[in-house]
């Protein structure tokens, strides 16, 4: 291993000296230190690091809370938790918000460098994912609304770049789990899901649960319908879906901060269906 740039972020100035010495030691450039989340952010942009050493400990927050700023701005940051404190709750916790490895102190020097070895190899199989998972995605909508209204559904991109949409009334998102984490997001109107439910049951909805009920119902089996063609085409992905959440409100703000979305709307007879999905790595070696 050659040629990392790394930034260390830790209260403690010896604790600095022993990763850092390590890490060059190991053929790696320290290009950044920070010992505050005062001074993370502007450390961060002007060093540019290949990966962020993070200790738990910080004086004023904790390593979560400064990771989670990280990622805000940069989702794709490559962080290493390197903390003396380690249980089931701090691991649970550092996946959940995308941290990539965690190593405890004391540090042993050979574990940290394997760490960054595989955080900077190159993810092929996430990759695929990456590439193909809209366009499965895109699919199995299009198969279960062609099979609604009978006619051909099209799709135009849709520019989601800040990672913020306003909803069109309904929205279900259903989270994918697996080897890689995720979120499928299905917004519609109103008056759209009606149109579904009269062509699925042939009658008007009875009621307002009625409606939100068939867009859960559909969301579910869009999503369950990708995540095994996906599985289908490599068995490594371990794909599955959980319940989806329904959320119904005119002219909501839908975020997205720890995904990159990919979106588009597909223009069907029923009306217009806005089509969200991201995927985000999890860890990648723990020790």
């Amino acid at each position: 291993m050659s040629g990392f740039k790394v930034m260390i972020v830790d209260d403690s100035p010896f604790s600095r000296t022993i990763i850092g010495e390590t890490l060059v030691a190991a053929g790696c450039e320290v290009v950044g230190e920070a010992d505050s989340i005062d001074s993370l952010l502007e450390t961060y942009i002007k060093c540019k690091p290949d990966v962020v050493t993070m200790d738990l400990v910080i004086p004023g927050t904790d390593g979560f809370e400064c990771s989670r700023a990280l990622r805000l701005h940069d989702q794709n940051v490559k962080i290493i938790l390197v903390s003396s404190m380690k249980d089931e709750e701090t691991e649970a916790e550092a996946r959940r918000i995308g941290i990539s490895g965690y190593v405890q102190k004391p540090v042993d020097g050979e574990a940290l460098v394997g760490i960054i070895n595989n955080v900077m190899s190159p993810d092929t199989l996430f990759q695929q994912l990456e590439d193909r998972g809209h366009d499965i995605f895109q699919e199995s909508l299009a198969q279960n609304l062609t099979r609604m209204t009978k006619a051909p559904i099209t799709f135009t991109p849709a520019d989601i770049s800040g990672q913020q949409f306003t909803s069109q009334g309904i929205t279900a998102v259903v989270g994918v789990i697996g080897r890689y984490s995720g979120s499928m997001i299905m917004d519609l109107s109103a008056d759209t899901a009606e149109k579904c439910v009269l062509s699925l049951l042939n009658r008007p909805s009875k009621n307002r649960e009625e409606i939100l009920g068939m867009v859960a119902e559909l969301a579910n089996i869009i999503a369950g319908i990708a995540c095994s063609m996906l599985n289908k085409h490599d068995k490594g992905f371990g794909l599955r879906v959980s319940p989806p959440s329904i959320f119904s409100s005119s002219a909501a703000e839908i975020t997205s901060p720890n995904l990159q979305i990919h979106g588009s709307y597909a223009e069907s007879g029923f009306g217009t269906i806005f089509l969200g999905i991201g995927f985000k790595k999890g860890s990648v070696l723990w020790m």
